[in-house]
């Protein structure tokens, strides 16, 4: 199988779709003619800037204008775009949605996520997700020139069974982790958690990630994420990474740079072949299938 390149986009999205697809747009024009993968973080085109649950009419669907411009930036930059997680209306339901693009402009419902951020982190960092969107109950992947990806969204990085039932019922590559990481977990949670799941699973783990301070179109800073996109090897090595929120503190930057790694088939043959942990694994579990 020929190595693929992928591309992992910072973000700090806000709650105005139209701003946060001209970066998109913006960031696509500046990646190599062979990056054959862009992965985009939760939130992406949609970040709930507001203490209220996210309202239905912010939900996107096929019909979206801007799901419609990305299938067509797709097409012309033969490229399959992954659009993170996007509140996603489904039979009239939201879901945090890991929308998939294909290089010919297919729409993938790739997954939706799980496991919903319903915690208590303190003062000022109570989440309820589950007010916002229904859980998903099922696994999915989706293939890019042969090499087999699985999404989980970031909350779901916490349950390791997800991701060793995709290793035992589909023997994935590569796993897409995009995330909006609270700046209190992600400082001591979010880089470890990672690597853990990349050695675990002998994967490769691409992690885009919403990073630094949100503000709506008054400028006004609402909400920070932490950050810090990362691309870790089968090894749990980490191949390449990018700032966390403290480089930005009160400076208004939107657009990052993006970061490419090119995938290697022989790294996984080599770490999956010297410790054959799928091998040895001797607890199963099912979990139903898309």
């Amino acid at each position: 199988m020929d190595p693929l390149k992928l591309a992992i986009l910072p973000m700090t999205s806000i709650d105005d779709p139209v701003t946060n697809l001209q970066f998109v747009k913006k960031a696509i024009k500046k990646l190599d003619d062979d990056v054959r993968l862009f992965c985009l973080p939760e939130n992406s085109l949609f970040l709930n800037l507001d203490k209220k649950p996210i309202p239905k009419e912010a939900a996107f669907s096929k019909s979206s204008s801007e799901i419609q411009t990305l299938q067509q930036l797709a097409k012309e930059n033969d490229l399959f775009i992954h659009l993170g997680g996007i509140p996603w209306l489904i039979d009239d339901k939201v879901y945090n949605e890991a929308l998939v693009i294909t290089s010919s402009g297919e729409l993938i419902e790739s997954y939706e996520k799980i496991h919903l951020f319903d915690v208590n982190l303190g003062p000022g960092i109570e989440v309820c997700e589950s007010k916002s969107y229904n859980k998903g109950d099922h696994l999915a992947v989706f293939e890019v020139d042969g090499w087999k990806f699985a999404t989980c969204i970031c909350y779901d990085l916490r349950f390791p069974e997800i991701f060793v039932n995709y290793m035992e019922t589909e023997n994935v590559d590569a796993f897409i982790v995009p995330a909006a990481f609270t700046t209190k977990t992600g400082e001591i949670h979010w880089k470890p958690l990672l690597q853990a799941r990349a050695i675990e699973c002998q994967a490769y783990v691409f992690a885009p990630a919403q990073v630094g301070y949100h503000r709506d179109l008054k400028l006004e800073k609402l909400r920070k994420s932490w950050g810090q996109s990362l691309a870790i090897s089968p090894w749990g090595r980490i191949e390449a990474e990018t700032a966390n929120y403290r480089d930005f503190l009160d400076s208004n930057v939107y657009e990052h740079e993006p970061i490419t790694i090119v995938l290697d088939r022989a790294k996984i043959n080599e770490y999956r072949k010297a410790i054959p942990v799928k091998d040895h694994r001797h607890y199963k579990m099912e979990l139903v299938q898309k």
